[in-house]
């Protein structure tokens, strides 16, 4: 029963949003291991039903009190913006309406050939 528990811990904790996902993962499964074993899937259960509501309290919470419907379903309304002003090539995404920050894949500048990186402290360079 404490796989089954476990598995709807792993569901709920999925719907928090993904800055909460950590602390929540370690404070279920520290109350959920401090039950007796039969009353664990119940627990897990409860947690699961209570799940989107505490989503939805943490995004407030998390955006300021500013939470939308359409945030919460996580459709934000991303805009560019530069966190490091020295280095305008760094970009992060930031909502509109709830003010989440999040920073997408940046791996290479697209402008940047890879014959132009260096690999393990050698510099290739193209011929």
């Amino acid at each position: 029963m404490t796989g089954l528990a476990r598995a709807l811990l792993a569901v709920a904790v999925h719907l928090l949003p993904s800055q909460c996902r950590s602390r929540y993962d370690d404070e279920f499964d520290a109350e959920l291991l401090s039950l007796p074993r039969p009353n664990r899937p119940g627990y897990a259960l409860s947690i699961l039903t209570a799940a989107p509501r505490l989503r939805w309290e943490l995004l407030a919470v998390l955006c300021g009190g500013r939470a939308s419907l359409r945030c919460w379903l996580g459709k934000h309304h991303d805009r560019q913006v530069h966190p490091n002003p020295d280095d305008r090539d760094v970009i992060a995404l930031e909502c509109r309406r709830c003010g989440r920050v999040r920073d997408p894949k940046q791996y290479l500048p697209r402008r940047q050939r890879l014959d132009d990186v260096a690999w393990g402290g050698v510099l290739i360079t193209g011929r």
